[in-house]
């Protein structure tokens, strides 16, 4: 009977493990993207949305969706295919490498708030 609760626990705690959201301190922080254009800014909303600040000034919108192990971003007033990455678990002050639909290398690193 032991090992039968036990065995339930386990498998419930795998399961919330399983379905934990990577983005969650994405939300309410900003994501700095540096490439050779410039660094541009990025906010990821819970609601599936998001927000692309060029250095400029200039905003974007846009949303995004889970597809499989990765998230992909589609710009708003963007025809073509999104932006997909590997949707990882991040902490403010990480930072990472992406590649651009283009190719174009691009470091990006979590900044705490907005």
């Amino acid at each position: 009977m032991r090992f039968f609760i036990s065995l339930i626990i386990a498998t419930f705690a795998l399961t919330g493990a399983a379905f934990a959201d990577p983005f969650a301190n994405f939300y309410g922080n900003s994501v700095s993207i540096e490439n050779p254009a410039g660094t541009r800014t990025v906010h990821i909303n819970e609601d599936g949305t998001y927000t692309n600040i060029l250095a400029d000034g200039t905003q974007a919108q846009g949303t995004w969706a889970m597809d499989g192990e990765n998230a992909c971003f589609s710009q708003a007033d963007v025809e073509g295919a999104p932006y997909c990455v590997p949707a990882t678990e991040r902490a403010v002050g990480d930072t990472w490498e992406l590649t651009a639909p283009d190719g174009t290398k691009e470091m990006a690193t979590l900044v705490a708030g907005q």
